[in-house]
């Protein structure tokens, strides 16, 4: 596993995903599920899965970090 998912993710809603995500609960519809998961959530979990530039000087940097990403 990678870093990313070994710990607690947090992906925020916009109010507008929000209340999209109310709707399905409330609906109980598989279509507006699937839609919302493939719509609202897979672009959220690329952008947690991209590799990511973090200075030196950051507290959440890592010696070896980048090493991870080189392609072998």
């Amino acid at each position: 596993m990678k870093d990313h998912v070994k710990k607690k993710l947090v992906i925020s809603l916009n109010p507008s995903e929000y209340y999209l995500l109310k709707e399905v609960l409330i609906d109980q519809s598989k279509e507006k599920a699937l839609n919302f998961i493939n719509e609202v959530l897979q672009p959220k979990l690329k952008q947690l899965e991209k590799q990511g530039c973090v200075p030196v000087f950051e507290a959440s940097y890592k010696p070896g970090q980048k090493d991870e990403f080189k392609k072998k």
